[in-house]
């Protein structure tokens, strides 16, 4: 007995000093940087084998997170929808349907459809004609109702018409963007957009020059401009030669008229008439009789686009969707801390300081420890569906925002992380498996100045925790 007694002290205290000594290392490390060390937190857990690593640094302190917040959003919406959840969307009428023509309006009933394209609007209308249908003598009258008003604060870090910039709404299609792509053909620039909608009018100012491809983004210039019934987008500045088939995703057109515009197009090249106008609904038109409904594709696939390309405005969405399922009534981001605050205090997580007010992270307002995190990815690891929550983080040199990231480290493919990143703010947090196959968490929250320089101190920790013993 006393020599059983004599092993167990002997692995105890091996194990203190085996942590003791990783400690050392990983603060060696943090101390050849020039951060200030206020400024980040910082926590690496061996979730395998605890005793070997459980480093902290400023885990209580508050930080912006950024896109962090999509691994809050998704694992909610994970627990609370399940992951065959399917977003639906509804075709209604309202009058009767005589010889194939409505007398009366055709609606659209949206759910907050996130992934809602022109190829699903197109499959729905080819559903409609199928039905016999092929005039609408009333109107088509679109119905957000599912989510409530929202700020019309758009112009997040001065840029509204980019695409992280839109708000969440119950009704869209190609997440109310269009797609505009630059292609220099016989040394002139040309614009396409993507739907080609006639109501929107490309003015085309951007001069050619002779520099490097080089943050091409930065140096063209784009507006919009209302003139009666058409709408134009003027880009401006300058674009170099050698950059080919460059692209971006703005919010161009309103979104009801973009809808509207989508609709009439596809309505007309279908064979069917209409001559209608918009109308918005006041009120849920979903007693009225349903025409055709379409689903999304499940969560369980939908978490993978949200956390891999760190879409926000499926994400402010899908959060929204939650909170419209459990109170029964129109969603709005007003909403939206206290309903995670209640399901991190359900959870057992810390609350203290927490405050997130929409479910992307974009926002300059967001506060949560790197602790918070680490009850909710080690919530994580012990679910029943962490494999489909951990797969939908992007991984290391692979893919998602991480396709470029950590090509010759030793944990290339052999991580999942999430990123989170605005100006002044740089963020990670996920898992990835040691040189031994052992399952480490990793979080890193930095807001400062030089947060865009941390990449660097990120990796290294990383490089360093996954040689260890």
């Amino acid at each position: 007995m006393k020599f059983i007694k004599i092993i167990l002290s002997c692995l105890l205290f091996c194990s203190w000093f085996a942590n003791a000594g990783n400690d050392a290392e990983l603060k060696k490390i943090i101390n050849s940087y020039s951060f200030d060390q206020n400024n980040y937190s910082l926590i690496a857990k061996n979730l395998t084998h605890p005793e070997k690593l459980n480093f902290e640094h400023n885990s209580q302190s508050l930080f912006n997170s950024a896109s962090l917040v999509k691994i809050i959003t998704t694992f909610m919406a994970i627990e609370k929808l399940g992951p065959n959840f399917k977003w639906q969307s509804d075709f209604y009428h309202s009058g009767e349907i005589v010889e194939g023509v409505l007398e009366g309006d055709l609606i659209f009933k949206g759910r907050g459809d996130a992934s809602f394209s022109v190829n699903d609007l197109e499959r729905m209308i080819v559903r409609l004609r199928q039905l016999g249908i092929y005039k609408i003598n009333g109107d088509l009258v679109i119905d957000s109702t599912y989510f409530g008003s929202m700020s019309q604060e758009k112009n997040f870090d001065n840029d509204p018409l980019r695409a992280y910039n839109v708000l969440p709404d119950a009704v869209s299609i190609q997440a109310n963007t269009i797609n505009f792509k630059f292609e220099v053909i016989n040394d002139e620039l040309k614009i396409f957009k993507d739907p080609n909608l006639e109501v929107l009018e490309v003015v085309n100012q951007i001069s050619l020059t002779q520099d490097k491809c080089r943050n091409w983004k930065s140096k063209i210039t784009y507006d919009v401009s209302q003139e009666k019934n058409m709408q134009k987008i003027i880009f401006g500045g300058s674009i170099s030669r050698d950059c080919e088939n460059k692209e971006i995703d703005l919010y161009a057109i309103d979104d009801d008229i973009y809808f509207l515009e989508n609709f009439k197009k596809l309505w007309l090249l279908s064979g069917g008439l209409f001559d209608g106008k918009l109308k918005l609904a006041n009120e849920d038109t979903s007693s009225t009789a349903s025409l055709v409904t379409h689903f999304s594709a499940p969560l369980s696939e939908l978490i993978r686009d949200i956390n891999k390309y760190s879409l926000n405005f499926m994400s402010r969405n899908l959060m929204l969707t939650m909170l419209a399922e459990e109170i029964m009534m129109p969603a709005t981001e007003e909403d939206v801390n206290q309903f995670i605050h209640d399901w991190f205090i359900l959870k057992g997580f810390n609350v203290d300081g927490l405050f997130v007010d929409n479910g992307a992270g974009l926002s300059r307002k967001i506060k949560v420890s790197a602790y918070q995190l680490s009850e909710l990815l080690h919530a994580i690891y012990v679910h029943p569906l962490m494999p489909e929550i951990i797969a939908s983080f992007p991984i290391s040199a692979i893919d998602g925002t991480l396709e470029k990231r950590m090509l010759y480290s030793p944990v290339n493919a052999r991580g999942h992380f999430k990123t989170g990143s605005l100006k002044d703010v740089n963020a990670m947090a996920g898992f990835f498996l040691n040189k031994q196959n052992e399952m480490i968490m990793f979080i890193f929250l930095m807001n400062d100045q030089k947060a865009g320089l941390s990449t660097s101190l990120q990796e290294k920790l990383i490089e360093k925790i996954f040689y260890m013993k």
